[in-house]
């Protein structure tokens, strides 16, 4: 019969394991190689011995460390990292979700029944805009997902920049259909947001580096400005507020992220 109590891995005095370390001054983080110089009777919390990191301020240093945040091999280390981030993401978006649905029961935020709509309402959420509307939520999905991705890269500055370059051209491809469901909408304050947004950002910055063509973003993205390239993940979340509240707005379904 089981204890109950968590198993732990086992370490030894001496054993080289690598683990995840922020440098709070430049807000990067890097792999460093550390070794065991002490642990907990049941190894519930291992003390290391920084050896090798790019912070080289920390070096010589020793701190204590929960089990599951050490590797046997730096590229594990980084893989567990972007897992165990994954997941934090997760719960807290299942969280906001689940605080979400409730505040739209009631409240001033509560949503409008069909038969409270005005006649234009109902017409502005017709299939005809629908069918308009679904390809574009199938394809936020991949904005969506490269956003995510910006954000466990956290630390590595290089990789968020390839990220956020793979996203704008995911958004340049989207644009067409985004501005026709646009021109098919009477005109409103939901529908001027959407357009500022695509006028603005990373949008905005590389539309002249890529005239029509998407895809010669590739070889012309270091010329995008550094400060747009760093907010890309923020101009794109904002940008989903606004088509989120276009949806609303306009009563196409399904959501972002359905």
């Amino acid at each position: 019969m089981g204890t109950g109590l968590p198993v732990y891995k086992e370490v030894h005095l001496g054993q080289e394991v690598f683990l995840i370390l922020w440098d709070d001054d430049t807000g990067h983080a890097g792999v460093a190689r550390a070794e065991v110089v002490q642990y907990a009777s049941d190894w519930s919390k291992v003390r290391v011995k920084v050896v090798d990191a790019p912070q080289l301020n920390v070096i010589g240093r020793t701190t204590w460390v929960l089990p599951d945040r050490l590797d046997d091999d730096p590229l594990l280390a980084r893989r567990n990292y972007h897992r165990r981030a994954r997941e934090e993401m997760r719960r807290e978006l299942a969280e906001a979700r689940h605080t979400g649905g409730r505040a739209e029961t009631g409240g001033e935020g509560a949503r409008l029944e069909p038969s409270e709509q005005s006649p234009e309402q109902r017409a502005d959420g017709s299939e005809a805009l629908r069918s308009l509307w679904r390809p574009i939520v199938e394809a936020w999905a991949d904005v969506d997902l490269l956003v995510d991705s910006i954000d466990f890269e956290s630390g590595w500055p290089e990789n968020q920049a390839r990220l956020a370059k793979f996203a704008t051209i995911a958004l340049l491809h989207l644009e067409p259909k985004l501005r026709d469901l646009l021109d098919r909408l009477p005109a409103g304050e939901p529908v001027e947001a959407v357009r500022a947004g695509l006028q603005g950002g990373i949008l905005g910055a590389v539309r002249s580096l890529c005239a029509n063509d998407p895809c010669g973003l590739l070889t012309r993205w270091d010329e995008a400005p550094l400060a747009e390239v760093t907010a890309t993940a923020d101009y794109l979340t904002g940008l989903r507020g606004a088509l989120e509240a276009l949806a609303e707005a306009h009563s196409l379904d399904p959501r972002l992220g359905d």
